[in-house]
C-alpha cells in the first residue's frame, strides 16, 4: 500500500481517545430525538404549531435516500413513519442551537396516532436439539426428577458516556464522530440514508461507550439521524442520549427464562434433560438467532446427560429492542444449569463437585451424547482446586447441616450467628463463535517488517494490556526492541473490517494470528528485500469444525473454563450480605502476563458484583485467582467472571437463606423478603410437626400454632428434605 493511499484511507477512517460529546464546532445545533408516547399504533403525524427560528423538526418524510436501516435480514426505520411497534420509538428530531431551548419546545410537539388493538408479536428465532426419542420414557423410569426455572437479566452498570453522534458536512465529505463498533456497517448505512458515497465519508471512531449489541447496531440508526439533520441544516449537530435513554433503549438486557427437568439415575448421573429457553427479543433484534444458538449450545455447560432435549425461542415483542453482549449471553445458561445442579445436590445429599464429575464426560467413559465440544482441557482439575483453595467441601457440609435449624433461632438478635452459604459454580468463555452468519471473511492480521528495522501490526486499537503482550510476543519472536513497534490502525473504506470489531479482536485469536506472522517473517527476512509484509487469516478448517447444517461440532475457536467458589453471610438483623471470600480458579492457557491477567479477572468480579442487585451494589474484599498451568495457546478470560460468578454467589445465598433463589438481578429488599418467609414456613413446619406429635400421644393437648413462631428452639434433625425447606418455584422477586 503506497504512502498516498494510506493517507487518503486515514482522512476517512481514524481512532480517537476523545469523547464525542465533548466535541464542539462553530454554529453547531445541538439534537433532540422525539420518541412515541405509546406503542402498538399507527402514526398520523408529527409536528410543532411554532418553531423559533433556527429551530427545525425532520422526521422521515424529510429523508432524501433510504429510510429504513438494514441488519441481518432486519429491516428498521430510522425515524418511525407508520407503525409504531414500541413505546419510545424514535419518530423525529428536534434541533437548534441551545439545548435547554430545545428541552422547552420539545413539549409542544403534536403526535397524532391511531390506536391498535394490539401489537404485533411472533418468534423471532427458534432452535430445537433433541438426541434420543425415547426422552419421555427416560423420565418415567428415573429414580429421581427435578424441575425449575430460572430467570435472569443483568443490566450493566455503566458510567461511561451515553451514546450518540456528531455529524457536519464540509467540501464534499461528510464527517461522522460516533463511537462505533461496526465501522462497515455504519458506513454502508450512511451512505443509503444519504445517498453521499461511501468514499465522502469520513468516519472517527470515537471511546467505546459499551459492548452489548444495541450499541453495535444501534448506533448507526443514531448516527444516521444525526446526519441527516446535519446535511438539511447545513451546520454541525450533535446528538448525546440522556441517561434515561441510554438506560432504557441501549443497556436494557434481554430477560432469560430457561427450565430445566433433569431425570437421575440412583448414581446421581443424568440420564434426560428436557431444557425450555425463551428469551424477550423486543420489537428489533437482529442478533436474536446468535443469541439463542449461544444459549442453546451453553444450556448443558461441559456436563454430558445421556439424553437431552433443548428448546429455545426468542420472541419479538413491543419492548424496546432488547440488548446483551454476545460474550457474555452464555452466562444467563450457566446460570440456570450451575444453581439447578445445586438444588440437585441438595435434594439427592450428592456434594457438589461430585455432582459435578459424575455428569462431566471423561475420555474412559462413554462417547458424548449432546453434540457440542468445546476443548476445554482441564475441568476436573479446576474444579477440584477451587475447592480446594476454598475448603468448599467442609463449608459446604457444616452449612448443610446448619439448614435445618437456621430458623428456629432468635434471628432478631442482634447478637444472633450470622447465616452462611457457600456456592459453586463453573463455566466456559467461547472465543471466536464459528456458527455466526455475519462474518463472511475470517478475522486476520497483517504485520511489515519496515526498512528502519519498525514492525507495524496492522490491526484494529486494542486494550493496553493486550497491545503489550503483543509487543512482547513480536519482540521476543524477532529480537527487536518493545519500541520499534508500532499498531497501525490505518484502513481503506474498502478493507475495512466488516464484522464488529469488539467480536474478535482479542487476544485468543489474534494473538495467535500474529504469534505465526511474526514467525514467518522471522524464517524470511535473512535475505528478503524490506518492507516485508505477511499477512495471517483464521484457518477456513477451523470454521468446518462446526456444522451449521446439523448444529454440531465445535461452536468455538477456543475455549477458556472457569470454576468458583463464593461463601456469604447474611447478618439476621440488618438482612445484608457480607462476602467472605471469593475464589477462582482459571485454565486460560498459557498465561503471557499473570499480573494483567489477575488484575483482569478481579476487575471484572467487582464489575458483575455492582450488576447482581439493582440500584445498590455488592463488594468483596477477599478475591483470590488462581490460574492452572498450561502450554497451549493464549485464551480469552476477561468474560469468565460473568460465566461463573453469578451462579455461584445466587447457589451461596440460597444455602444461607435455605430457600431457592430463581431471579436475577436481586433487589435491595430481597434477601428480607425471603428471610421472612424462610421464617414463616420454618414457624408452619414446627407447627404441623407439633399438631402431629399431640396427636400421636392420647390424652395430650395438641400445641397451639399460635405458640410456633421463629422464635422456637430450632429441631435437632439434620437438614430436611428439599419439599420442607425450598420453594418449587423459588422465592427471591
Amino acid at each position: 500500500m503506497c504512502a498516498k493511499r494510506k493517507n487518503a484511507a486515514a482522512k476517512r477512517l481514524t481512532f480517537s481517545n476523545d469523547f464525542y460529546s465533548d466535541l464542539e464546532a462553530d454554529g453547531m445545533l445541538h439534537a433532540l430525538l422525539i420518541r412515541s408516547p405509546v406503542a402498538g399504533a399507527t402514526l398520523v403525524s408529527v409536528s410543532h404549531p411554532a418553531l423559533p427560528q433556527g429551530y427545525h423538526l425532520f422526521s422521515a418524510a424529510d429523508i432524501a435516500g433510504k429510510k429504513t436501516i438494514a441488519m441481518l435480514g432486519v429491516e428498521m426505520p430510522v425515524f418511525c413513519a407508520e407503525e409504531i411497534r414500541y413505546k419510545g420509538e424514535p419518530i423525529g428530531m428536534l434541533v437548534g442551537a441551545d439545548e435547554k431551548k430545545l428541552h422547552e419546545l420539545i413539549g409542544g410537539v403534536e403526535i397524532r396516532y391511531e390506536e391498535r388493538m394490539s401489537v404485533p408479536q411472533g418468534l423471532l428465532a427458534e432452535r430445537v436439539v433433541q438426541t434420543d426419542p425415547q426422552l419421555d420414557d427416560l423420565f418415567a423410569e428415573a429414580a429421581t426428577t427435578v424441575e425449575e426455572s430460572w430467570s435472569c437479566a443483568l443490566n450493566p452498570q455503566s458510567c461511561r458516556e451515553p451514546n450518540g453522534a456528531f455529524a457536519f458536512f464540509r467540501a464534499g465529505v461528510l464527517h461522522i464522530s460516533t463511537p462505533t463498533q461496526w465501522i462497515s456497517h455504519l458506513r454502508t448505512t450512511i451512505a443509503a440514508v444519504t445517498g453521499i458515497e461511501k468514499e465522502n465519508i469520513a468516519i472517527t471512531r470515537t471511546q467505546i461507550s459499551g459492548l452489548d449489541t444495541n450499541t453495535i447496531w444501534i448506533n448507526a440508526q443514531l448516527a444516521a439521524q444525526t446526519a441527516v439533520c446535519a446535511l438539511l441544516t447545513k451546520k454541525p449537530v450533535k446528538l448525546v442520549l440522556s441517561r434515561a435513554e441510554q438506560q432504557t433503549f441501549i443497556e436494557n438486557a434481554a430477560p432469560v427464562t430457561i427450565t430445566h427437568k433433569t431425570a437421575l439415575n440412583a448414581d446421581g448421573e443424568i440420564i434426560a434433560a428436557d431444557v425450555a429457553i425463551t428469551m424477550d427479543g423486543g420489537a428489533y433484534n437482529p442478533f436474536a438467532r446468535e443469541c439463542l444458538d449461544r444459549l442453546c449450545i451453553a444450556s448443558c455447560n461441559v456436563y454430558q446427560p445421556k439424553a437431552a432435549r433443548i428448546h429455545g425461542q426468542v420472541f419479538c415483542t413491543a419492548q424496546p429492542p432488547r440488548s446483551v453482549d454476545l460474550a457474555t449471553i452464555d452466562s444467563n445458561a450457566f446460570y440456570a444449569i450451575e444453581n439447578h445442579l445445586q438444588k440437585i445436590a441438595e435434594m439427592t445429599g450428592i456434594s457438589p463437585l461430585e455432582l459435578r464429575k459424575k455428569n462431566y464426560p471423561r475420555a474412559a467413559r462413554q462417547p458424548l451424547s449432546l453434540p457440542f465440544q468445546f476443548g476445554c482441557e482441564h475441568v476436573t482439575e479446576t474444579l477440584e482446586a477451587v475447592c480446594r483453595v476454598s475448603d468448599f467441601n467442609r463449608k459446604y457440609v457444616a452449612y448443610y447441616l446448619n439448614e435445618a435449624s437456621r430458623y428456629g433461632q432468635d434471628n432478631n438478635s442482634p447478637f444472633a450467628p450470622p447465616l452462611r452459604g457457600v456456592g459453586l459454580a463453573c463455566g466456559f468463555s467461547g472465543c471466536g463463535f464459528n456458527g455466526t452468519s455475519f462474518i463472511k471473511a475470517s478475522p486476520s492480521l497483517e504485520v511489515t517488517l519496515e526498512t528502519d528495522g519498525t514492525l507495524h501490526i496492522h490491526a484494529l486499537p486494542t486494550s493496553h494490556s493486550v497491545r503489550e503482550i503483543w509487543k512482547t510476543i513480536a519482540a521476543d519472536t524477532l529480537s527487536i526492541g518493545k519500541h520499534r513497534i508500532v499498531l497501525n490502525s490505518d484502513f481503506e473504506p474498502d478493507k475495512e473490517p466488516e464484522s464488529p470489531d469488539t467480536l474478535h479482536s482479542n487476544i485468543s485469536i489474534m494473538t495467535h494470528l500474529l504469534r505465526g506472522a511474526c514467525e514467518t517473517i522471522r524464517r524470511k527476512k535473512d535475505g528478503a528485500t524490506l518492507p516485508l509484509t505477511v499477512r495471517k487469516t483464521v484457518a477456513p478448517s477451523k470454521k468446518k469444525l462446526w456444522d451449521k447444517e446439523r448444529f454440531s461440532g465445535m461452536p468455538y475457536q477456543s475455549s477458556a473454563f472457569a470454576a468458583c467458589v463464593v461463601e456469604v453471610e447474611l447478618d439476621p438483623s440488618t438482612y445484608r450480605e457480607h462476602i467472605r471470600g471469593i475464589w477462582m480458579v482459571v485454565d486460560g492457557g498459557k498465561i503471557l502476563h499473570a499480573r494483567a491477567a489477575e488484575s483482569t479477572i478481579k476487575s471484572s468480579i467487582q464489575q458483575i458484583l455492582r450488576e447482581l442487585m439493582e440500584n445498590d451494589t455488592m463488594h468483596c474484599a477477599h478475591i483470590r485467582v488462581q490460574f492452572v498451568q498450561s502450554d497451549s495457546e493464549p485464551k480469552q478470560i476477561s468474560d469468565l467472571a460473568a460465566a461463573v460468578l453469578p451462579a455461584a454467589m445466587t447457589a451461596a445465598l440460597s444455602q444461607a437463606l435455605a430457600i431457592t433463589l430463581t431471579r436475577l438481578p436481586l433487589q435491595s429488599d430481597t434477601l428480607y423478603r425471603l428471610t421472612k418467609k424462610a421464617q414463616q414456613r420454618f414457624a408452619e413446619k414446627t407447627a404441623a410437626e407439633a399438631q402431629e406429635k399431640a396427636a400421636a400421644k392420647p390424652g395430650e393437648s395438641a400445641a397451639n400454632p399460635a405458640d410456633n413462631d421463629t422464635e422456637q428452639a430450632p429441631a435437632t434433625s439434620a437438614a430436611p428434605p428439599e419439599s420442607e425447606t425450598r420453594g418449587s418455584q423459588g422465592d427471591d422477586a
